[in-house]
C-alpha cells in the first residue's frame, strides 16, 4: 500500500493522523487499509484487527452498509512519564519474545511518526541497537532461568512533547531479584541486578538541527549495577591497617594488596582476587608502567555501584553507534565520595590509556567510557561491546590452572580458531536468583561440555601454528 483507487471498496476505514487530514499536510504514511466485508446483516462493526496508529489522535471514516459516512475521532491517549501512574494502551503479548518483537516494531512506528510530525532526527539504527540491549538483558534471564514466569506489561503512549514516553516495556521476574554475574575475564567489579519490575521506555526525541548527530534516549527503572561485596571489604581492611596513621594512599594500598592478597583473600574463595589477577596477570599489562596497575586497583576499590536512570545512544561521525549512561543520584555522602574518586581514576585511565584498555580489557574500559567518556571530551562506549557484555553466556567452565581453576566463568570467552581469530562470540553474564549460591545450575552440564571442547581446541593452537611455519620454511627453501 498505499492502495490504488480501483482497489478501494465500500467497506473500508481510512485511517490517518488528525494532523494529516487537512489538504496542506502530507498524506499519512499508513495509507488506506481495506477491512474485511462484514458477514452479519446488522450495522457495520469495527473488526478486532482495526489498526491503531500509535502516537497521534486517530480519525476514523467508516462506510456502513447503507453508504452513509460515519465519522468519529478516537480519544487521545494519556501520556505518562517515568515514575507516574501507568497510562497509554496496553498491548497484549503471549510471551517475552513476542513482547520484545512488538516493543521494537511499535517503537519504530512511533519514531517514524514523530519524525514526520516534529522534525525529530532519524534514529532507526539507534532504536535497533537499543532493542538489542533490552533483548540481551531480558532473554538472558529467560535462557538461564527457564522456570521463571515473568509478568509482562507492554504499553503504547501518545507523546505530545520531547522527552515523553512513546512505548514502554515492564517485566517482573518475581519477588526474588535476578542477578547476573559478570565473567571474571571481563574484569568488571560489579554484578547486574534486576529487582521487582524492570522497565524500559523510549523517549520522544527532541527536534535537532540537520547538522547534529542523532541520538535516542531509553529510560530505565529497576536495573542496578552492584559493586562486588569484596570491594568494600578490602577497602575496610586497608583503612584498618593503613588509615590510622594517615598512611592510606594509592601506592600503599597496592603494596598492601600484593603482600596480603593470598592470605587475606585466597583465590579459591575471592572473586575480587581472581578478577584482579585476570587483569594484572597478563604479560601485556605487566609490561606497562606500574602506575597504571596502581590507578586501576584504586579504581576497583572505589566502585560505588549505581542505579541506572537512562541509556542514550549516539550516531557518531564514523557511522558507529556509541552509548552513554546516566545514573541516579547517590543515596549517601559516602557513595558521593566514592563517585568522586571513581571519576578521578576513570579520567586518568581514559585520558592516557583508553586505546590500550580497549585492547586488553575491552569490557571494563567501555563500561567506564559509558559513564565518563563525554566528561573527558571522548565518545561514549562502543554500544556493541556493552550489548555483548550484558548478553547471557552460552558456555563456561573452570580453567586448567592458576586463578582459572577456581572460577566457573573462566570459559566465558569467544571461540577462536588456530590463528587466534574469533569465529563465534558469546555473552558475559551468568544469571541466578539472588541468594542462590551457584549460577545457572540447570544449564551447567551442557555448557561444561562446550567449554571443555573449546579448551581442547585452544590447547592445540601452538602445534598447528608450528606446522604452518614449518610449511613456510620448506616453501622458502624450495
Amino acid at each position: 500500500w498505499p492502495l490504488h483507487e480501483s482497489q478501494k471498496h465500500k467497506h473500508r476505514a481510512a485511517i490517518a493522523p488528525a494532523m494529516s487530514m487537512s489538504a496542506s499536510t502530507p498524506t499519512s504514511p499508513m495509507g488506506d487499509i481495506v477491512l474485511p466485508k462484514p458477514e452479519s446483516t446488522g450495522s457495520h462493526r469495527h473488526p478486532d484487527c482495526l489498526p491503531r496508529l500509535l502516537g497521534h489522535p486517530l480519525r476514523f471514516s467508516c462506510w456502513n452498509r447503507d453508504d452513509k459516512v460515519v465519522e468519529a475521532k478516537a480519544p487521545t491517549l494519556k501520556s505518562t512519564t517515568s515514575g507516574s501512574a501507568l497510562g497509554g494502551v496496553s498491548i497484549p503479548c503471549k510471551d517475552l519474545r513476542s513482547a520484545l518483537e512488538t516493543f521494537e516494531k511499535s517503537g519504530a512506528t512511533s519514531m517514524r511518526l514523530a519524525e514526520a510530525g516534529g522534525g525529530a532526527p532519524k534514529g532507526e539504527k539507534l532504536w535497533a541497537t537499543a532493542c538489542d540491549l533490552v533483548r540481551a538483558l531480558l532473554l538472558g534471564v529467560e535462557e538461564h532461568l527457564p522456570d521463571l514466569r515473568p509478568e509482562i506489561d507492554l504499553r503504547a503512549h501518545s507523546p505530545d512533547a520531547p522527552g515523553v514516553e512513546m512505548v514502554s516495556l515492564a517485566v517482573n521476574f518475581g519477588a526474588q531479584a535476578v542477578v547476573g554475574e559478570v565473567a571474571t575475564p571481563s574484569r568488571c567489579g560489579f554484578e547486574v541486578r534486576m529487582s521487582g519490575s524492570v522497565r524500559f521506555s523510549l523517549q520522544r526525541p527532541a527536534p535537532s538541527k540537520s547538522s547534529s548527530q542523532p541520538q535516542l534516549t531509553l529510560r530505565v527503572h529497576g536495573l542496578d549495577f552492584d559493586s562486588l561485596p569484596e570491594c568494600h571489604a578490602v577497602f575496610k581492611s586497608l583503612e584498618k591497617d593503613l588509615g590510622e596513621n594517615g598512611g592510606l594512599s594509592k601506592e600503599s594500598a597496592y603494596e598492601w594488596w600484593t603482600q596480603n592478597k593470598d592470605t587475606e583473600y585466597p583465590l579459591e574463595s575471592s572473586k575480587f582476587h581472581r578478577m584482579i589477577e585476570s587483569l594484572f596477570g597478563q604479560r601485556a599489562i605487566q609490561m606497562l608502567p606500574k602506575q597504571i596497575r596502581i590507578d586501576s586497583f584504586w579504581g576497583f576499590l572505589h566502585n560505588p555501584g549505581c542505579s541506572i536512570q537512562s541509556f542514550t545512544f549516539h550516531a557518531d561521525s564514523r557511522s558507529k553507534t556509541t552509548l552513554t549512561a546516566r545514573r541516579n543520584p547517590p543515596k549517601s555522602v559516602e557513595e558521593a565520595k566514592l563517585l568522586e574518586t571513581c571519576l578521578e581514576v576513570a579520567q586518568s585511565v581514559l585520558k592516557g590509556n583508553r586505546s590500550a584498555g580497549e585492547r586488553f580489557a575491552a569490557s571494563v574500559t567501555n563500561f567506564g567510557a559509558m559513564f565518563y567518556g563525554p566528561d573527558m571530551g571522548q565518545s561514549g562506549a562502543d554500544a556493541a561491546a556493552i550489548v555483548k557484555l550484558f548478553s547471557a553466556a552460552r558456555w563456561w567452565g573452570p580453567g586448567p590452572d592458576g586463578w582459572g581453576k577456581f572460577d566457573q566463568t573462566w570459559g566465558c570467552k569467544d571461540k577462536r580458531n588456530a590463528f587466534g581469530i574469533v569465529v563465534e562470540e558469546q555473552g558475559r553474564l551468568l544469571w541466578r536468583l539472588q541468594g542462590q549460591a551457584d549460577t545457572v545450575q540447570a544449564a551447567r552440564p551442557r555448557v561444561h561440555k562446550v567449554a571443555t571442547s573449546a579448551a581442547t581446541v585452544a590447547s592445540k593452537v601452538p602445534m598447528r601454528r608450528h606446522g604452518v611455519l614449518c610449511c613456510r620454511r620448506r616453501a622458502k627453501q624450495a
